[in-house]
């Protein structure tokens, strides 16, 4: 695993932050708050090895082991996919796997339980919502993993299947809600997979209807963020506590805080990109009307309010994207695939939050 936290890294952290302190670097990247200039700290992205398979966004992921997994998805030729691939962050390399054995999908979601991933749902080749489930076990078939149908997503009985859903996995339990079912309906029920029983159960569901939702799991607790509905982007950020199956309202996307005044905030969004990494949590692009962003905002679960970074291409890094992939291991995050309008992305990048920028 890397280490980060040596003395001559933080000293090069806490000398990066006073230098932008003191020159008071306004950064007017597209996505940043549009109400008052930013002061956006440093962080050093950089490039690691390429995604594998084609170019694709709307891939689906699980993390297991420090390894993540990455398929399915929607390529540059309109074409749908199954592939599966594992990206191992210590040797820098993609490994391909077993082909996902439903059928091709994107906007499909996914969770891991007990060492094991499971992904299900999104829309298929001829645009059908789908509510099939799979689960992954990647010691199978000699590390090449192996794939068994569970049972299909949601209510037996009036679930005809849905895309774009919120799916998370918090104390060895899974779950997935939201997204849209057929005829466009946005939906708001949140269910969790029993894997003892092979079944789903309802729970609490999500207080406002979204569709391309995005979810930081943040120690015992889901936040929800962003997604559209009725042609509007949801600015309610929402957390969910598992254990007494509740859900609490923080700060809104709005730009300001309790009392009206106006701080620095994300602008809501669609299809963006988090992962987790030393208690926090990071939002990187996603899209509004169709156009993607490049800003990275972490989140402070303590205090509820919002960090910007510096964007992912503000150095060599990438480009704006959204419908990306993000993972966090360790102390780094990781973004991989996208979309940037009609060019889909194969390029891997890590986000050092501590780290120096290369000039």
């Amino acid at each position: 695993m890397y280490k980060t936290n040596s003395t001559v890294k933080h000293l090069f952290y806490f000398l990066a932050i006073s230098l932008v302190s003191f020159f008071a670097l306004t950064l007017s990247s597209c996505g940043g708050s549009s109400s008052t200039p930013t002061v956006a700290k440093p962080g050093n992205w950089s490039q690691v090895a390429n995604f594998s398979g084609s170019g694709r966004s709307g891939a689906a992921s699980f993390l297991i082991d420090g390894k993540v997994y990455v398929g399915g998805g929607f390529d540059s030729e309109g074409k749908r996919l199954n592939d599966w691939w594992q990206f191992d962050p210590i040797k820098n390399g993609w490994i391909k796997k077993a082909d996902f054995p439903g059928p091709a999908r994107s906007g499909a979601v996914a969770f891991v339980i007990a060492g094991k991933g499971y992904v299900g749902t999104g829309i298929g080749t001829t645009s059908n919502r789908l509510k099939d489930f799979w689960e992954f076990d990647p010691a199978g078939n000699s590390g090449v993993g192996t794939w068994r149908q569970v049972k299909d997503f949601g209510d037996p009985i009036t679930e005809t299947g849905r895309y774009g859903c919120i799916a998370f996995s918090i104390s060895n339990r899974g779950f997935v809600g939201a997204g849209t079912t057929v005829g466009s309906n946005a939906t708001n029920d949140l269910w969790e997979y029993k894997p003892t029983t092979n079944t789903w159960e309802q729970r609490t569901g999500v207080s406002f209807k979204r569709v391309n939702a995005f979810v930081m799991t943040i120690g015992n607790f889901a936040y929800v963020v962003g997604g559209t509905n009725n042609a509007q982007t949801i600015r309610n950020v929402e957390q969910y506590d598992p254990t007494n199956d509740t859900w609490t309202q923080k700060l809104s996307l709005n730009q300001r805080d309790e009392s009206g005044n106006k701080i620095d905030q994300p602008t809501a969004r669609e299809l963006a990109s988090t992962f987790t990494i030393d208690g926090f949590g990071y939002i990187v692009g996603g899209g509004v009307n169709g156009s993607p962003l490049a800003d990275v905002w972490q989140y402070n679960p303590t205090t509820d309010r919002w960090v910007q970074y510096y964007s992912i291409n503000n150095q060599y890094g990438g480009v704006a994207r959204e419908a990306a992939v993000g993972f966090g291991v360790g102390s780094f995050g990781y973004v991989t695939t996208g979309r940037n309008g009609n060019f889909r992305l194969d390029d891997t990048v890590k986000f050092d939050p501590i780290g120096v920028p290369i000039q």
